[in-house]
């Protein structure tokens, strides 16, 4: 059954909802009454977003946009949007003002760390100080459907070695013959030919004591 699209009133109550019982089953049924999922909009052959009040949130004026699926993107989301062939990143705040200049040949899921595609190398960028956590000369970054983290952990290789990043930004250099990334347990690494962990520092570790900094969360 086609779900109502929320009305003004709508929105007060689900804030108060959130702030009162965020993930209650009265906020839960509440959110699932309505259709919130952002529209796109087309003008000239352009595209932008506007919000379930009909708000524009992003002007039509891009060629193509990713990870939106029916996802509800907030005034002040970041969105990746392709312009004259290239991909940044955008705030969702009625201009499309760019955090990221148009300048890649791919981003993913825009967390505060993405990865890009520039020249056919891979980077990881800091989204909120749009600088590189890992330059772009990785020959690939693991993904899923646009999103480098799994369970907050992603992958990269450089050279025929696997390095690991964090969702909080930790992260190794590629120097690992083989990782262990289909566990729910602490990952384990093979370096120069034996297997361990890795510590606080991210550093290589075979001291069980110093496990538990790359984990599946």
């Amino acid at each position: 059954m086609k779900r109502p699209k929320p009305t003004p009133a709508d929105y007060i109550i689900r804030e108060k909802l959130e702030k009162k019982d965020y993930g209650s089953d009265e906020h839960n049924d509440f959110l699932a009454a309505f259709d919130w999922a952002t529209e796109v909009i087309e003008k000239d052959g352009k595209y932008g977003l506007r919000n379930a009040l009909g708000e524009e949130l992003v002007p039509p004026a891009f060629e193509n946009f990713k990870a939106l699926g029916r996802l509800e993107i907030k005034n002040g989301d970041r969105v990746v949007a392709q312009y004259n062939g290239k991909w940044g990143v955008l705030i969702a705040d009625g201009k499309g003002t760019w955090m990221v200049e148009p300048d890649y040949g791919y981003i993913g899921y825009p967390n505060d760390y993405a990865q890009v595609e520039k020249d056919g190398k891979w980077g990881v960028l800091n989204l909120p100080k749009n600088e590189f956590l890992i330059p772009p000369h990785c020959d690939n970054i693991y993904q899923m459907d646009g999103f480098m983290f799994i369970n907050g952990i992603g992958s990269y290789e450089k050279d025929g070695k696997t390095g690991l990043v964090r969702v909080d930004g930790a992260y190794t250099e590629a120097i690992f013959e083989d990782v262990v990334l289909d566990t729910e347990e602490t990952i384990m690494v093979k370096f120069q030919g034996e297997w361990g962990y890795l510590d606080e520092n991210s550093k290589f570790t075979i001291d069980d004591d110093k496990i538990g900094w790359f984990f599946y969360d």
